[in-house]
């Protein structure tokens, strides 16, 4: 489980970051751990940084091996052991030598470290990892100098997940950079020959060109992490600079399984709250700070609006318009399980708000459901549904 948020001053950011993780991977491991014998994570970029527990919890690492742990004692309570293990990449030797700290904090968890760059050690871990675990891959560089070809093998790995954490602030700054070498590295991040024409497009009407080269640069990425590791499914989820309403970096996740698009949703919107919790923390503080206006700017952060429900309102609105779009008139018809995973991935919405939208759709004649039965109060994923 995730620090407290009191562990993160001064880097709110993280703690988004790290709630999303915390989320995810706890669930990850307790579905996985049903069909797989044994799990496995992968750190590229470990660290530890800045982190102020002295037991790791305010670290990627620190949070997803405590996930493992309690999955694995979950199972084996169950009668059903699980092997899991660890795989962490740290190229900084002072931080690397902190990393070895990890094993006594964590002993349910074989765990195996690597010193050096995560695009140098990519082929060792392809190999490290055991061919019966799934694996779930989380890279997380300070930068954006990673080369996706060469972790391509590691990304194609068959039972495999990722979340990657694209720098958008930094990426978009020198994204349009004349300088060679930096020109060199942002190609070998995108791995798209045409990403520079399309970062040229001239924005929709009424919508903001900041906004319009953040989804372009977003879209891009997502795109190319389709298609080097074969994924079924892209999802984004946007974090916030903690005392301006900017976009800092993007956690693109990629899988072939809707449950795990499902999962990362759920933990999407969990940690858009957390995000509105955080950042109020990180706003109070500049105000306080600045003006010493300590009670007056307590009061006023009881009555902050939280953004996340805006945000979520508005992605629910499009998502029903997504929906309609996806299914086709009749006679013609889609299976249910092909519906609702394309509107999810578009859109932050959660399953059981997709399956209240088709229902109250197909109540008002707007929708037809083939092999609704009497107690049914949502589409099953082998039901076909069409429009009139």
């Amino acid at each position: 489980m995730i620090g407290d948020l009191e562990l993160y001053r001064g880097r709110e950011q993280a703690y988004v970051k790290h709630f999303l993780l915390s989320e995810y991977v706890e669930t990850w491991a307790h579905k996985v751990g049903s069909q797989w014998t044994e799990l496995a994570y992968v750190d590229g970029f470990s660290g530890p940084w800045q982190n102020a527990d002295e037991g790791f919890a305010d670290t990627s690492f620190g949070i997803a091996l405590g996930a493992l742990t309690r999955a694995k004692a979950t199972w084996a309570g169950l009668g059903r052991p699980r092997k899991v293990s660890a795989y962490l990449v740290e190229k900084d030797p002072g931080s690397y030598q902190r990393l070895q700290e990890v094993r006594a904090h964590f002993p349910e968890v074989e765990i195996k470290t690597y010193l050096g760059s995560f695009i140098d050690q990519a082929p060792t871990i392809l190999r490290d990892i055991p061919k019966s675990a799934f694996a779930f891959f989380f890279i997380d560089p300070k930068g954006w100098k990673v080369d996706m070809r060469r972790i391509a093998p590691l990304l194609k790995r068959a039972d495999s997940e990722v979340v990657f954490n694209f720098m958008f602030d930094f990426i978009n700054r020198f994204a349009k950079a004349l300088d060679p070498k930096t020109a060199a590295s942002l190609d070998l991040l995108f791995a798209d020959d045409g990403w520079r024409i399309r970062l040229d497009e001239v924005p929709p009407p009424g919508m903001d060109p900041t906004d319009h080269r953040k989804t372009v640069l977003v879209d891009i990425f997502s795109s190319s992490l389709r298609k080097i590791g074969g994924y079924r499914h892209v999802a984004e989820t946007t974090v916030l600079r903690p005392t301006m309403d900017r976009p800092l970096y993007s956690l693109v996740y990629g899988t072939r399984n809707a449950i795990g698009l499902e999962v990362f949703r759920n933990s999407q919107i969990k940690a858009l709250a957390k995000q509105d919790e955080a950042r109020g923390v990180a706003k109070l503080d500049a105000a306080v700070k600045a003006t010493k206006q300590t009670e007056l700017w307590s009061s006023l952060g009881d009555l902050a609006p939280a953004p996340s429900k805006a945000i979520l309102d508005g992605e629910e609105r499009s998502a029903k318009a997504t929906l309609l779009e996806a299914i086709p008139k009749a006679p013609s018809s889609i299976r249910w399980r092909d519906v609702w995973p394309a509107v999810m991935e578009r859109h932050v919405v959660g399953k059981a708000k997709i399956n209240q939208m088709a229902n109250e759709l197909r109540k008002d004649g707007s929708l037809f459901v083939t092999g609704w039965g009497p107690r049914q109060r949502s589409p099953a994923d082998e039901n076909r549904v069409s429009r009139p």
